[in-house]
């Protein structure tokens, strides 16, 4: 009677849902779940960008919670087809990568959760893949606090795969952030601070509105607003700037399209803001964080069917009275379960000394196709 008593009070605090019949830890590990994907990318660039083939695939593993604690893992293997020249394959891939290996904590109870390790992540200038500590709580009426450690980072996706690396000193960087949802209105506030010691301090805001309007047409918002002081060990002189960037759009079920403007201040700007990522509607967004940088864009996207969805983006960047032009267009099909085809074309013409992080020269079109099916 103890032991039942004891285990359902374990139950309670620690997360175990019973129902799911996990009843020990090798019976969580023996009911995990194993995923993944085998494809195939293609990428032809102008000039001196990579021009290359790979085949690309993907294990991944996922156990069950037990007493709330749960692991995973995920390794991708790209080995090269082909390149244009030289060096072209190892720019944009790495052969081999642990891209997942962490343990995750979840307190259904008190809604804390913590993850560790190598994992996926999608906060505040912080995405893709990190190494690190994430900490979050919930219990609180309409307000959530997070906590992120990311100590070094990793893109994992097929066009480009990277080691995890290191992108700031040598304490990576510091997120502390609260999510408060406005009570009855469609309005959530995200003030947060992040840091990367040696380099920026960063305390700033993000404003989101969602507002559905008649005859199933919405309308989204977002106003970033932040600080950027930059560390004199690291730029070699201290100086302070910020960032004001508002983005609208408006969708109508599968379809929507938007506009967006920024603007930096002078110095440095916040060139190293997004090292570990970003939200803008670009793969890349080269200049859109540099001192005295003006950035106007559009989106638009749309399924056109079930199985094919179409998205295009554009941007000017202007510095200074040179400017960085940056567009990308994208079709990707679904003919069937798990099968995935891809098309896209992207272009940079850059008069500007911005440089991004994916070994990219200035000025470059890239044509690329893609296949996969995932499992």
């Amino acid at each position: 009677m103890l032991r039942k008593l004891v285990l359902c009070c374990l139950s309670i605090y620690g997360g175990i849902v019973f129902a799911d019949n996990i009843k020990s830890p090798q019976d969580a590990l023996m009911k995990g779940v194993i995923n993944g994907h085998i494809g195939a990318f293609f990428q032809q660039s102008t000039k001196q960008d990579p021009t290359y083939g790979d085949l690309n695939m993907s294990l991944a593993y996922q156990s069950q919670r037990f007493m709330g604690y749960k692991v995973g893992a995920e390794a991708w293997l790209v080995p090269r087809l082909y390149q244009g020249k030289t060096g072209d394959f190892d720019r944009a891939q790495d052969l081999f990568v642990f891209t997942k290996l962490y343990g995750d904590f979840y307190n259904q109870y008190e809604k804390f959760k913590m993850t560790l390790g190598r994992y996926e992540i999608n906060e505040q200038w912080i995405t893709h893949n990190t190494e690190g500590l994430s900490l979050s709580y919930d219990k609180l009426d309409n307000i959530s606090l997070k906590f992120v450690w990311a100590f070094r980072n990793a893109y994992v996706e097929n066009y480009y795969l990277s080691g995890f690396r290191k992108m700031y000193g040598w304490a990576g960087a510091i997120l502390f952030q609260g999510d408060i949802q406005i009570p009855n209105a469609p309005v959530k506030i995200k003030p947060y601070l992040y840091f990367a010691p040696g380099v920026f301090i960063s305390p700033g805001i993000d404003v989101d509105l969602h507002l559905p309007l008649k005859s199933g047409i919405y309308f989204d918002s977002h106003i970033y607003l932040l600080s950027y002081v930059a560390d004199k060990k690291y730029y070699g002189a201290s100086g302070s700037s910020g960032l004001v960037w508002l983005e609208g759009l408006v969708g109508l079920g599968n379809m929507q399209g938007g506009l967006g403007l920024s603007t930096v201040g002078g110095g440095q700007g916040a060139n190293r803001i997004d090292a570990f990522g970003q939200h803008t509607p670009f793969e890349r967004a080269t200049g859109m964080f540099y001192g005295n940088s003006t950035t106007i864009y559009g989106f638009a996207s749309a399924d056109i069917t079930n199985y094919a969805k179409i998205y295009g983006a554009l941007r000017g960047s202007f510095i200074n009275g040179k400017s960085v032009f940056n567009w990308e267009a994208k079709v990707n099909f679904t003919p069937i379960k798990g099968v995935e085809l891809g098309i896209s074309i992207l272009g940079m013409a850059n008069q500007t000394d911005a440089i991004g992080y994916f070994n990219d020269t200035k000025n470059y079109i890239m044509g690329r196709g893609f296949v996969q099916y995932k499992f």
